[in-house]
């Protein structure tokens, strides 16, 4: 039975009408076997997020499917998400076609005429990194009580923060349905190494300080080189990994890291780092999850001068303190979240990046920011997690 609608928020959308030119909606996918949740996105960055709750809940195995639509959508993002119906008629026919067994709303503005479809199709819906921003203002301008009754029918609003769960209680959500948990996991699964490999260059670097230079390009070796000469002045057995962004590159590195007066390895030629070894440059593939766990520094290759970059989660998921210059694209958010808990480290210049080397080596410094940027990325792992129980938990309710 559908669920019942307030008088307001009727009023509301009777005077409110369509606003957009509606087209028909395109012809959609297969549906899969199983379950289906569908997750209302308004921006890309939170299609990571949402990739990584699929993983999660898929876990066992479950015939189980959560479908992202995207409010903005174009062809790019044809391989991880769906645009997002528009219209009272669209909206009803992907209902009809993907049978979606409850919704998720991520962020983003409130579209009534879609909360209230999925009201009349009583779909059990839930908030996720959610914030007021906007509620205010727009429940000024509707019927009175209309927000109230849009904001009731989710079943769990999970708030950003304090302040974003005080104005969505303010702007009428019900305030026994409200937690605050921080944003959902947005990065990927952390990168794999063999553990016995980790143990293995572990025991043959032993005590040796080391940083890691990340999916360096060539504009940065001349800052590198500067870097390492001026961190090695106390540590002198300091060693330096570098991981070419293209393996090609690495003879070329390899000269000019030795005209610059350093011993120099070559993975590809050598296994390990010899005792003599000062600059070891990593040039085989998919092995940075090892060096991410191997350096408990890492500079993220491509920042300082701009050509794109690793994400800088990907080491701080992995226990490496964090250093990166100001061309971040396309991962400004999550360097935001990491400078504003302490947990990483902006150089403005090459000339910056010797002196914080050196200053990091102190462990305790180092191990600090590793540990703050560790926090970072695990804190949404558990706003995922509290999300797949939350579903899974209503999914037996609903008996599936």
């Amino acid at each position: 039975m559908a669920r019942s609608r307030s008088l307001s928020i009727a009023a509301f959308l009777a005077g409110r009408g369509e606003p957009y030119q509606i087209k028909r909606l395109e012809t959609q996918p297969p549906r899969p076997f199983g379950v289906v949740i569908w997750a209302r996105c308004s921006h890309p960055d939170q299609l990571t997020a949402i990739d990584t709750l699929n993983r999660k809940l898929t876990e066992d195995g479950d015939p189980l499917q959560v479908i992202a639509t995207m409010r903005d959508w174009d062809k790019s993002m044809s391989d991880r998400a769906l645009e997002e119906p528009k219209g009272r008629d669209n909206i009803k026919l992907f209902l009809q076609h993907w049978q979606p067994v409850m919704a998720i709303w991520i962020r983003g503005d409130l579209d009534p005429i879609l909360l209230d479809e999925w009201r009349e199709a009583a779909i059990p819906c839930m908030l996720v990194d959610a914030t007021a921003e906007g509620l205010e203002q727009v429940a000024g301008s509707w019927v009175p009580g209309a927000m109230r009754s849009l904001l009731s029918q989710f079943e769990a609003v999970l708030a950003l923060d304090q302040a974003a769960a005080e104005g969505l209680i303010r702007a009428g959500t019900p305030q026994e349905v409200v937690r605050i948990t921080g944003p959902m996991e947005d990065c990927e699964p952390p990168l794999h190494c063999e553990d016995a490999e980790r143990q293995e260059m572990a025991r043959v670097i032993g005590t040796r300080p080391v940083w890691l230079a990340a999916s360096v390009t060539p504009d940065d070796w001349a800052d590198i080189a500067a870097a390492h000469r001026v961190a090695s002045r106390q540590a002198h057995r300091l060693l330096l990994i570098i991981v070419p962004r293209d393996p090609l590159d690495a003879y070329d590195c390899a000269a000019q890291m030795v005209s610059e007066g350093f011993y120099v390895t070559l993975r590809s030629e050598e296994e390990e780092p010899s005792d003599v070894t000062q600059v070891y440059i990593a040039d085989t593939d998919d092995e940075l999850g090892l060096w991410y766990r191997i350096a408990p520094i890492t500079y993220v290759g491509g920042t300082l001068h701009g050509g794109g970059c690793r994400d800088p989660f990907e080491p701080a998921a992995l226990g490496s303190a964090v250093l990166y210059g100001p061309h971040v694209a396309p991962f400004q958010k999550h360097a935001a979240r990491l400078n504003a808990a302490g947990a990483s480290h902006l150089i403005r210049s090459g000339a910056d990046l010797g002196p914080l080397v050196e200053t990091l080596q102190s462990t305790d410094k180092a191990a600090t920011l590793a540990h703050a940027a560790w926090d970072v990325t695990s804190r949404g792992a558990d706003v995922t997690n509290r999300i797949v129980r939350i579903i899974q938990r209503r999914l037996e309710e609903l008996g599936h």
